[in-house]
């Protein structure tokens, strides 16, 4: 049996993502609403992808000791990668939900729907993204580590978005961080970038921003926390 050598060059990973077929049919694919304003989802994930890579220094982080949690934690390994490789692979995969078509009743509809004033909007595409995980990478020979932490940020990547920040108005840092800190599956730091990169340029989100650079200034979020049964 040939075993074939993981890959470990975060950049041949996402060239080879790129150039495949899956991704490239992502130009077929446009969407147009509050966040994107009849954007094709291939380039939205590659802005995506470049804010991550301007991002992923800390530079948005002003505070000595948390950008210095920060980089630590960018350090830590995911299977034959490091967190500050994942993330940015999330960054450019986890909207590839959006590329499924559904049949139903004897018509075949995108996944993406189209609402008579001509918005969109793309329910479910967290989840069919996550079960899509191993196909978009078949091609990537990954650790099994890195290809569940993926399909587990796609699937979650929605979670701590500007729908769970607006039920927290006049909350103070600390209360959100108590709080957040149970959600998303333990992986509440990944997310928070994913979504920061992901909505960077949207107008409806810069409130949102503005709390998760405020998170990521303050040293106890990177503080992990240990669930226990007493």
């Amino acid at each position: 049996m040939i075993k074939f050598k993981l890959m470990t060059d975060i950049e041949d990973i996402i060239i080879s993502i790129i150039g495949s077929p899956l991704f490239s049919s992502l130009k077929d694919v446009v969407e147009n609403n509050a966040y994107h304003d009849h954007e094709k989802v291939y380039d939205h994930l590659l802005k995506t992808l470049d804010v991550a890579r301007k991002s992923i220094d800390g530079n948005f982080i002003k505070n000595e000791k948390a950008k210095k949690l920060f980089l630590n934690f960018l350090e830590e390994p995911v299977g034959n990668l490091k967190n500050k490789d994942v993330l940015l692979l999330l960054a450019l995969l986890h909207d590839i939900g959006k590329i499924l078509k559904y049949k139903e009743d004897g018509k075949e509809e995108s996944i993406v729907l189209k609402k008579e004033d001509g918005t969109t909007l793309c329910p479910g595409h967290e989840y069919w993204g996550s079960a899509l995980t191993s196909e978009v990478l078949k091609e990537v020979n990954l650790s099994q580590n890195v290809i569940d932490f993926i399909e587990k940020g796609i699937r979650l990547h929605a979670d701590l978005g500007k729908d769970y920040f607006e039920t927290k108005i006049g909350w103070s840092l600390e209360k959100i961080i108590e709080d957040i800190k149970g959600r998303a599956e333990g992986i509440y730091k990944e997310i928070l970038f994913n979504i920061y990169c992901d909505c960077f340029y949207a107008k409806p989100f810069q409130l949102t921003k503005a709390t998760i650079i405020n998170l990521f200034n303050e040293p106890s979020l990177y503080t992990e926390r240990e669930y226990y049964i007493p």
